[in-house]
């Protein structure tokens, strides 16, 4: 796809301030390459941070005056103003949920748009705990999957789901995964990994990770393997650092932080293992993706992971780490690959040809390619 003009209407998740980018900026990266990119990005959460509309020589900033759900509907009307003021019609819009595809459907009907991408991050059943709220998402869900011109869904686990509800009618419907572009992320030969260093990579501890399971598996781990060294990179607040030096993990635990993305997936990729641990709290993460998963594998590194987000199948398939469903299997995948030379060596190789398929840049090229 050349010499488009394209918009994004995106939601945006803050953490201190800084915008915690995601799977669509690499679809964003990939397509301002040969194509005019503009962008409406609405704050997810709070109205601490403004709505920003960016188009050549219009740029517009808006404060939401209501909260939740009156918020949906003004961002609707703000989004729809917003296009028809500047005067822009688009080649393609990508819509990343459902309000956004609601956006998206309006400014095509309105005719300023040509065709509409809906990018599905992620699907829950149910959503609300609320009956009107839970209405509206499933209808706007199943909206988006019949009314867009183009769909994409991050794991298979939703790809199934959605063909379910769209009757089977699914010729314009793509798999596209949170994966990296393969050779952007750095692979330190085994020989140079420090062995008995797992990776942990997370956004935010509190929100992603059941701790109570980890501390559970490293304690485990400690009694045959006392000198192991968990490094985790992301942010976890201080009652969380305090539970893993109560449970005497104090010299088994490196916390760097947040760090730029460049130098996290470096300091990933010195390790041996990549460990996940997810929370199952959240309903949407059962057909979400794991893009610390896909970093890993693209890294080398065999993965050890639980089963809450589809992105396991994809590791159990291809052979590239061990699955577990408990602590006590988590600290026996963990000895059995530290142990086990040639298992690790044959699954660090898996991983890597795995990642090589889902390389993103790839995987976009082939999708575009398409919808010229």
């Amino acid at each position: 796809m050349k010499n488009r003009k394209i918009l994004f209407i995106v939601h945006r998740v803050y953490f201190e301030n800084v915008v915690k980018k995601g799977g669509v900026d690499r679809i964003i990266d990939f397509l301002k390459q040969d194509n005019e990119t503009y962008l409406i990005e609405h704050p997810l959460d709070g109205t601490d941070y403004p709505s920003v509309f960016s188009l050549p020589r219009f740029k517009k900033n808006y404060f939401f005056r209501f909260t939740p759900p009156l918020r949906w509907i003004e961002e609707v009307i703000v989004n729809f103003l917003w296009i028809k003021r500047a005067a822009a019609k688009f080649d393609l819009i990508v819509a990343i949920d459902p309000l956004c595809f609601l956006s998206a459907y309006l400014i095509k009907k309105s005719g300023s748009a040509t065709k509409i991408q809906f990018h599905s991050t992620d699907y829950s059943l149910p959503r609300f705990g609320n009956f009107v709220l839970e209405f509206f998402y499933q209808r706007l869900y199943l909206l988006a999957l019949k009314k867009a011109d183009i769909v994409t869904v991050v794991s298979h686990k939703m790809a199934k789901k959605a063909r379910q509800l769209m009757n089977g009618k699914a010729d314009n419907l793509f798999i596209l995964p949170n994966s990296p572009e393969f050779q952007t992320i750095p692979k330190t030969p085994i020989e140079k990994r420090k062995i008995n260093h797992f990776a942990m990579s997370i956004g935010i501890f509190e929100n992603q990770v059941d701790i109570n399971n980890l501390i559970d598996g490293l304690k485990l781990l400690k009694n045959s393997s006392p000198d192991f060294v968990l490094e985790i990179i992301g942010h976890v607040d201080k009652k969380h650092i305090d539970i893993f030096y109560q449970n005497n993990l104090k010299k088994n635990v490196i916390f760097h932080g947040i760090l730029p993305y460049a130098e996290a997936v470096e300091k990933m990729s010195r390790n041996y293992i990549g460990l996940t641990c997810y929370s199952s709290k959240y309903s949407y993460v059962h057909y979400a993706d794991s893009l610390k998963i896909r970093e890993y594998a693209a890294a080398g590194l065999p993965v050890v992971c639980d089963n809450i987000y589809d992105t396991a199948q994809e590791v159990k398939k291809n052979k590239a780490g061990l699955v577990y469903n408990n602590s006590r299997e988590m600290a026996n995948c963990l000895i059995k690959l530290i142990s086990d030379k040639n298992l690790y060596g044959q699954m660090s190789a898996n991983a890597l040809d795995w990642a090589k398929t889902m390389d993103k840049t790839k995987l976009l090229t082939k999708l575009y390619q398409k919808y010229q």
